[in-house]
């Protein structure tokens, strides 16, 4: 009678854990590489955007240029610069004056605010409060007072407390920079 012996196949089980890893991997570099990607893209789009504020020479510059191509262009359902103690035109469909305090009161001490919308959406976004569910909001020291930059979305995964905010703070300090030039 012949006896077997029972032999454990390592190279087998090995290769298994090897292929597993190799996949995890993979799909880990593939994330890394797609979100690389809509960094540089959206890093792009904020460029493009300074570079069109740039030019304007005015409150209502300034407001055209908002209210045209920048906030299409960076994905956002509601784009707005508040001011306070500011001389603006009138008629400007996105850039408001506020009484002094205003900013205060909305920011709460912080210098940014993303994520869902808070307490105050009604006092920035007015008949639209209801449909806008997050929020990217930078405040601006430009002079003579302060300011706030809100961009907004109806979708509440556009904006979230997790996100890097450089790039909105890049494109909020180009415009505190402009309108500072007209204090």
């Amino acid at each position: 009678m012949k006896t077997q012996a029972k032999i454990l196949d390592f190279e087998a089980a090995s290769r298994v854990r090897m292929l597993e890893r190799v996949r995890s991997l993979t799909m880990t570099r593939d994330a890394l590489v797609e979100t690389a990607r809509q960094n540089h893209a959206i890093q792009a789009q904020i460029h493009a955007a300074v570079l069109t504020i740039l030019d304007a020479k005015d409150w209502r510059g300034l407001d055209a240029r908002l209210r045209c191509g920048i906030r299409a262009g960076l994905g956002s359902d509601f784009l707005h610069l508040f001011v306070e103690k500011a001389e603006i035109p009138v008629g400007l469909s996105n850039i408001t004056t506020k009484p002094e305090g205003f900013v205060a009161h909305i920011m709460q001490g912080h210098f940014e605010r993303l994520g869902a919308c808070s307490s105050s959406s009604a006092m920035l976004y007015g008949e639209e409060a209801e449909q806008i569910k997050s929020e990217a909001i930078v405040r601006l020291d430009w002079g003579p007072g302060e300011a706030l930059l809100v961009f907004a979305s109806k979708d509440r995964r556009v904006f979230s407390a997790g996100q890097g905010t450089e790039l909105i703070a890049f494109f909020a300090k180009a415009i505190e920079r402009i309108i500072s030039r007209w204090a």
